[in-house]
């Protein structure tokens, strides 16, 4: 038994000793697409490394880079078909990214790639339906651009090493392509600016714009379907007509205005949509005034212009909103007034 075992031994060195011939190494050497953005029409920003990505989909694979150079990126690729997009903020994943007030959802393809508000906590002073979707009001500008692309080129196999050896020439990855994208913005600041008749009778006001359109599609830059409502409030009193004191026929006239706030504006493809405002004011004495504002006929206005802003998308769209309310004269009256905090008007001396 012990002689059979010294036996196998002697064979297997033997046969160790034998072999001399190593297996060969071979480098793979891709197709580079180089894909540059220029934000400075749509945001101002000439230097976006760290804070812009790219998706590559073919087929069914999918290739997230991060901008590292100041307007420019390099992927690897292979030969076939690419959609590329591009937009600003770093998507980390769906749900978690570096914009404020935004999320992602159905990023497996570009056509299905959508930008979503993020919901945020209802206005209690104002009247909210079952189901109804509350929108941040402070999300960023999102920018996007969409391209195809064909790569030519395929990946190839060059020889490193040779039975062990070196001196083969070292062949680099090359640059095929170089594409050149200008994103345009797909969200826009949005201010409601309500002119009042009586502006001094009112202590609070908030209000509620409902229709707009709560997510983005990346590709195709059209807002979606899905509806939400942003709650803002009403602020900032200026007085824009003093009037004549006691005379009805000439009352003193104001303006209050929301924050500017971002939005993903109206639906594109929806013509019998309805848009309405609804405001909530407390009077100085206690008395609450709601009414609701039918505005859709000013947002088929900005639908139009949205339109053309796709055609030239320099810069960014700003989509205002007034309606114009008569308030009851209630100054002079003996009344009690709350402590409103952060909700009450700031009066503006013009």
């Amino acid at each position: 038994m012990v002689y059979l075992k010294e036996k196998i031994a002697v064979i297997l060195i033997l046969l160790l000793a034998s072999c001399v011939k190593q297996r060969d190494l071979f480098d793979t050497v891709s197709p580079l697409l180089q894909i540059q953005g220029d934000w400075v029409p749509s945001l101002g920003a000439a230097d976006m490394s760290g804070r812009a990505t790219v998706m590559l989909f073919k087929g069914d694979e999918v290739d997230k880079r991060f901008f590292n150079l100041p307007n420019s990126v390099t992927a690897k690729t292979s030969r076939g078909e690419y959609n590329i997009l591009l937009f600003n903020g770093m998507m980390f994943s769906e749900e978690i990214t570096n914009l404020d007030h935004i999320f992602f959802r159905n990023t497996a393809k570009a056509e299905t790639f959508e930008a979503v508000v993020v919901e945020v906590i209802s206005n209690s002073r104002l009247a909210r339906a079952q189901g109804e979707y509350i929108a941040g009001n402070d999300m960023e500008i999102l920018t996007s651009a969409h391209t195809q692309l064909f790569v030519e080129g395929e990946t190839q196999f060059n020889l490193k090493y040779k039975d062990g050896r070196n001196g083969y020439p070292v062949v680099q990855d090359y640059v095929e392509s170089t594409i050149k994208l200008t994103p345009r913005a797909l969200s826009y600041p949005t201010q409601v600016i309500v002119h009042l008749v009586y502006p001094r009778s009112a202590a609070i006001a908030n209000g509620s714009l409902r229709g707009f359109a709560g997510s983005v599609f990346l590709a195709s830059g059209a807002p979606s379907t899905f509806e939400v409502t942003h709650q803002v409030r009403l602020n900032s009193l200026v007085i824009t007509h003093p009037g004549t004191n006691g005379d009805a026929n000439d009352p003193e006239l104001g303006t209050i205005v929301s924050p500017i706030f971002n939005t993903f504006g109206p639906p594109l493809d929806q013509p019998n949509r309805l848009y309405t405002f609804e405001i909530n004011v407390i009077l100085v004495n206690g008395e609450v005034v709601i009414k609701t504002f039918d505005v859709t006929d000013q947002i088929k206005q900005t639908i139009e212009k949205i339109h053309l802003f796709h055609q030239n998308p320099i810069g960014t769209l700003t989509i205002p909103i007034e309606i114009f309310l008569e308030l009851t004269d209630v100054i002079g009256s003996a009344v009690s007034v709350n402590d409103w905090g952060d909700d009450e008007i700031i009066r503006v001396v013009i």
